[in-house]
């Protein structure tokens, strides 16, 4: 079975460590001529990116036993994933010290609203790698957060036969089938299906997740310079587990009654998350000849999610288990068509070559959410010290305290222009992007009069960078690149709609690639500030946009084959985040915005002791996060240990294993406030039957 290290030292590919250098190279040649990576839209060598970009492949995957995006991020270097370790329905994660919540997908973002909790996800499974791209990215992708981006590639079509079977079974009644195949139907078509069924009950007490994803796709070359993709993605969610927070007393902190197990649960089997994803999609690839090619996408999605779920306001007097709950419903829909286009052309003009990229896209997503709000009418207390989690089917329980319902309507058309260069040992990608956005809320709430509000951003965000190949295998690069991000909601001291955040950033760095290929390395520093950050009262009646928040950092990560069976990886990242600017609470200037870890440090060894066996083992730690905006405490550090086998039968079948969370430590994963935290995950172990024919 062979290992890749997942930082951005090995952006370009999965590195079999029981193969020889050759075979290391040859893995990024191979890949058909439509490959672009997330980094620059283009088929540019990673190893001459002058940026930090990553690439986590399909096997990496497996053996991390990562279902999610979340899950597959824990080995990179600055990002914290993970931080509600116990929750399903989103992927949450920060980059550089920057929140994250919307993924890409084969290089166009998943819908998502801003606001509400309807966010399509797409299985790792179904999915050939996870690309990381650190930084701001709004040059080439549009708005982003200014940390970076996630770009899950799909499985596609090849032309020739391959069939995998997997039968999965582990903690938590764990129980999973897994069908991809694919090949030729004729000389000129090629298919691929994949398939799964997945349940499992959750980590909080009954809490419950399933899963059946459909996703066939069939690729048409009626010749070398033309492909059709059409790739539809379905997937079924009947029970996810919602965010339902403790408080830091009993998880952080111990109370009267001890401290709470890593299933803790403070909601009910009343609550509840479902969620329907539906996205066909086509893709044409033409290659009009050997200087100019043409890639055209449009996907279309459909997606619902329903949900009833708790949050708490804390304890009773007297108490510190005894939570006071209330509970609240959502009903959520959502449409969107997403298109990008892309002409690129090839030239040489004074002995530099020049790879011009112009791109336009264009997405509109339409979205409802209603929301029904108990506000504390006969919503049961739980106590924490001996908990009941059945008290909903006895209390009659209103919902009618409190409602509201919001019409969304989102825009984006945005135009490109990137121009990769190359002359001699250096490379220059500079690239410069317009968007027009907007989005329309129309919101009615119990109590209060319709009203509509509007956003808008007309931004306009480059990046220029250059990287520089020296005789030894050492690469410097210097990079500079801006981001935005808009903001919905109405400015409270001006009564303006809000303007979009925006960032800057200055990354500067070095890769190495030693003559043999057989030691790869990456250190890079970073300096982002992002501005007009909406800023909140203590007492949540008021908001305006005078917020700044700055994140420097750096981080390091090398991989090394020691010999034919022994390949070890390494990273490690520091986060300083800092907000350096908040009207209404200047006493937060010069804390550290919660959910962030400061440090993190990996390490990932792959051993293939012999033909058959291949075993891997991860650590990872985890130091420096906050309970808090107020930095009033900081949340114990963590080490955990990670586990995974495989034997190979025959040549068809063979047995895995995995374990997140060797020793089954339990701890806290992240915290908003004293009120608000989340376990991290328990130990999880499964064992996998496959079969390849």
């Amino acid at each position: 079975m062979s290992h890749v290290f997942t930082s951005q030292v090995l952006a370009d590919v999965a590195t079999n460590s029981e193969e020889a250098p050759e075979t290391t190279l040859d893995t990024l040649v191979i890949r058909s001529d439509a490959y672009r990576t997330t980094a620059t839209k283009t088929a540019l060598d990673p190893e001459k990116t002058p940026m930090s970009y990553s690439r986590i492949e399909q096997e990496t995957l497996q053996q991390r036993q990562a279902d999610s995006v979340a899950s597959a991020l824990r080995y990179e270097p600055g990002v914290s994933s993970e931080s509600r370790g116990t929750v399903g329905i989103f992927d949450e994660y920060t980059l550089r010290g920057f929140k994250n919540y919307s993924n890409f997908y084969d290089g166009m973002r998943l819908p998502y609203d801003g606001t509400w909790n309807l966010m399509p996800q797409v299985d790792a499974y179904a999915t050939e790698a996870v690309e990381v791209l650190k930084g701001p990215a709004s040059s080439l992708y549009g708005y982003n957060e200014p940390g970076g981006m996630v770009n899950q590639i799909a499985k596609t079509p090849k032309n020739t036969p391959e069939n995998e079977i997997r039968l999965r079974a582990g903690t938590n009644n764990l129980k999973e089938i897994a069908i991809d195949s694919t090949g030729p139907i004729n000389d000129s078509t090629n298919y691929r299906m994949v398939a799964l069924a997945r349940e499992k009950d959750g980590q909080m007490q009954t809490t419950e997740e399933k899963r059946v994803l459909l996703n066939p796709s069939i690729e048409y070359k009626p010749s070398n310079n033309i492909s059709v993709l059409a790739n539809l993605y379905y997937q079924d969610d009947p029970h996810q587990v919602p965010s339902t927070p403790l408080p830091s007393v009993g998880t952080v902190y111990k109370a009267s009654y001890g401290k709470l197990n890593a299933d803790a649960y403070a909601g009910d089997k009343w609550n509840d998350f479902s969620k329907k994803v539906f996205m066909p999609s086509e893709t044409i690839n033409w290659k009009i000849n050997d200087l100019l090619t043409f890639k055209h996408t449009l996907r279309y999605t459909d997606a619902d999610a329903q949900q009833k779920n708790t949050y708490h306001q804390g304890f009773s007097e007297g108490s510190d288990s005894k939570l006071i709950r209330t509970a609240y419903t959502t009903d959520e829909k959502m449409t969107n068509w997403a298109t990008d286009n892309q002409l690129a052309y090839n030239l040489i003009t004074d002995n530099t070559s020049h790879n011009l990229l112009l791109g336009v896209d264009y997405q509109k997503t339409d979205s409802t959410a209603k929301y029904a709000h108990a506000m504390y009418n006969g919503v049961p207390i739980i106590d924490l010290s001996d908990a009941d989690y059945d008290l909903f089917s006895k209390t009659a329980l209103s919902l009618t305290g409190y409602q509201q319902t919001d019409d969304i309507e989102q825009s984006q058309f945005g135009v490109y222009l990137q121009d990769e260069m190359q002359w001699n040992k250096l490379t220059v990608v500079a690239g410069l992007r317009h968007d027009d956005y907007k989005s329309t809320t129309k919101t009615t709430a119990t109590g209060s009069d319709a009203k509509t509000t509007v956003n808008e951003a007309n931004q306009t965000s480059g990046r220029l960078s250059a990287l520089y190949q020296l005789d030894n295998g050492f690469a410097p690069y210097v990079s500079y690149a801006q981001s935005f991000q808009p903001l919905l909601g109405v400015n409270y001291i001006t009564g303006e709609a809000f303007k979009p955040t925006t960032a800057n950033q200055i990354e500067v760095g070095i890769k190495y690639n030693s003559p043999d290929k057989a030691t790869k390395a990456t250190l890079s520093a970073y300096d982002i500030t992002r501005k007009n950050d909406k800023v909140t009262a203590i007492d949540w009646t008021k908001q305006t946009q005078t917020g700044e928040t700055t994140s420097k950092g750096f981080e390091i990560s090398a991989d090394h084959r020691f010999n034919d069976w022994l390949n070890v990886g390494v990273g490690y990242g520091y986060v300083d985040a800092e907000i350096t600017k908040d009207e209404f609470n200047p006493q937060l200037v010069g804390n550290t915005p919660q959910q962030i870890a400061k440090h993190n440090a990996t390490l990932w060894a792959s051993m293939k002791p012999n033909a058959k066996t291949a075993v891997q083992v991860g650590v990872r730690h985890i130091a420096g996060m906050q309970i808090d905006r107020e930095n009033s405490d900081t949340l114990p550090s963590v080490t955990l240990v990670d586990l995974a086998g495989s034997y190979q039968i025959n040549p068809t079948f063979d047995v895995g294993l995995t374990v997140s969370n060797l020793f089954d430590k339990t701890y806290v994963g992240s915290c908003y406030d004293r009120n608000n935290c989340w376990m991290g995950a328990e130990r999880q172990a499964s064992v996998s039957l496959t079969a390849k024919f």
